[in-house]
């Protein structure tokens, strides 16, 4: 990898210098080492330059599809899930496919692990990659939601080793990280422009300016389905059940068929319903990674109209979990980035955590954002 040229501030070669100290002094001992800061303060920038004059191996991860292509895109070559890094496909007796550690996986000899957005990754996620005995890089935002349960915990279950608060200027005229940065600073907002941004009344926007972003979010789920009963409608589906073309999200892992909680989809066949389970089976292409051949899942209807809790643990555990996925809740969209998205801003009902949940919705895009709220 060819040396990065950028000016750092005084604040990054600090973190960079503790960084460099842990992999020279500490690492073989204490395995993680946290560097949290805020978005537009160069965690990522700070990695690839430790990459960049590392005697070693440096490999990159994160637990979703969309946050392995933006590490990418900043130039963190190679990039991938945690997942398709560490497991291997393994064929059963049976015919079943289901995923093993990867005893030959790059995790296991590299210098160095990067991994982004840790607080999406769970204990059991945890426990396997840090199996292979490789240091991690645990890089994380301390103003995002906090974990849910299971999640985050190996890497936010202490302080931070080092931590970053401002902005690199590079990214100052970023308006997406203008509007997030007074969101986590607590000054009021107010309707307009933000550069290419918008804060916008509630009610205010056309169904033709919803349809033409890359994703809408909401914080309950009851806006989540509304939302995504709205725009399929525009869309002219006229069945309650997925058609050609929709857009899911999987709701619960399947490591057998190598598909993770958040994943994005586009149905790429006509919906097949079983006489004997009554569940639908989908071919379906993934969003994340669109050169991956398509899956194929089995789907209980009941997933697409809300009414999933009517089934049983049975019904659940033998078949895949999916819903429509034109609008996502907050949570459910951490890790992930899109161009333009839209948001229903729902932050009052997180209480003390109004403010987090609001600044990690913000930093969901990285072009363009309209807020939609009441002031």
């Amino acid at each position: 990898m060819n040396a990065i040229n950028f000016t750092m501030s005084g604040q990054q070669l600090s973190a960079l210098d503790c960084v460099g100290s842990w992999l020279k002094n500490d690492a073989k001992t204490n395995k993680i080492f946290r560097l949290f800061g805020y978005a537009g303060t160069g965690k990522t920038t700070i990695a690839r330059h430790l990459a960049s004059g590392l005697n070693g191996r440096v490999v990159y991860a994160a637990f979703t599809g969309k946050a392995a292509m933006m590490m990418q895109r900043n130039g963190c070559e190679g990039a991938s899930t945690i997942h398709s890094l560490i497991y291997k496909f393994v064929q059963g007796p049976d015919g079943k496919f289901s995923f093993h550690l990867d005893p030959d996986s790059a995790a296991a000899d590299a210098d160095l692990i990067v991994l982004d957005e840790c607080s999406m990754v769970d204990v059991n996620l945890a426990s396997d990659l840090m199996s292979f005995g490789t240091p991690i890089l645990a890089l994380g935002d301390p103003a995002q939601l906090p974990p849910v349960a299971g999640e985050g915990y190996f890497f936010t279950n202490a302080k931070p080793d080092a931590i970053l608060t401002e902005i690199h200027r590079q990214a100052k005229d970023s308006p997406v990280l203008q509007l997030a940065t007074d969101i986590r600073e607590g000054k009021p907002l107010k309707y307009g422009a933000y550069g290419n941004s918008r804060v916008v009344p509630d009610g205010s926007l056309e169904i033709d300016e919803i349809l033409n972003a890359d994703q809408l979010l909401a914080g309950r789920n009851v806006t989540r389905s509304h939302y995504n009963e709205e725009i399929r409608r525009a869309l002219g589906r006229t069945s309650d059940l997925p058609e050609i073309g929709d857009r899911l999200v999987c709701q619960h892992n399947d490591h057998g068929l190598g598909i993770v909680n958040g994943g994005m989809f586009t149905v790429v066949s006509e919906p097949k319903k079983s006489r004997f389970s009554g569940t639908l089976s989908l071919e379906l292409k993934s969003c994340d990674f669109p050169d991956h051949e398509n899956y194929r899942v089995r789907v209980h209807p009941e997933f697409f109209t809300d009414d999933e809790e009517r089934l049983a643990d049975k019904e659940r555990k033998n078949s895949q979990q999916f819903k429509y996925g034109y609008a996502l809740t907050v949570h459910k969209a951490q890790g992930s980035q899109w161009d333009h998205v839209i948001i229903e801003d729902e932050s009052h009902i997180f209480d003390k955590y109004a403010r987090n949940w609001l600044y990690t919705a913000v930093t969901r895009a990285s072009e363009c954002v309209t807020l939609v709220t009441r002031l």
